[in-house]
């Protein structure tokens, strides 16, 4: 099979965790049957711990078995509902980065935007994440939605 679908790849802070479980809850709104690693949403789900070590987790979203099945035969695309399955690809640095300059700051106001931009970045743990989407956030409604919902699970203002 052809490699499909879209990543948009963010580094994150340790809220990761926590975030997950509200990303979660949003996919089960979109998707009330919402499949995770390809069963039925677990009441209890939480994020799997990994290891410093490891290579990297991910979790895997559709709307129930029949998208399961179409992802199996057609990888990360949309269904004639518009709609597809989308995963989360994750993997835990406990070594620093820093970055010389934070640009293209998006805050609650536009003092907290000032604040940061043109800033360092120091950090000491963080998550490497890539989102995959059936499509171009920037062209597909519903690549687009999961994209905004994964931000706003960190509240982020977009």
């Amino acid at each position: 099979m052809d490699l499909t679908g879209h990543s948009t790849d963010y580094i994150v802070d340790a809220s990761f965790p926590e975030a997950m479980r509200g990303f979660v809850r949003r996919g089960q709104l979109r998707w009330p049957g919402l499949y995770v690693y390809g069963e039925p949403l677990a009441a209890d789900w939480r994020l799997p711990e990994v290891a410093d070590d490891d290579y990297a987790g991910i979790v895997t979203f559709s709307s129930g078995q029949e998208m399961e099945d179409f992802w199996e035969e057609n990888g990360y695309a949309l269904d004639a509902s518009g709609q597809g399955p989308y995963s989360v690809f994750y993997r835990l640095h406990p070594l620093p980065i820093s970055a010389a300059t934070v640009t293209g700051v998006r805050a609650g106001s536009e003092e907290a935007e000032a604040a940061v931009e043109g800033t360092a970045l120091l950090m000491s743990r963080y998550y490497a994440v890539s989102l995959v989407t059936p499509d171009d956030p920037a062209t597909d409604p519903f690549s687009r939605s999961v994209v905004a919902e994964f931000a706003d699970s960190f509240g982020s203002p977009g």
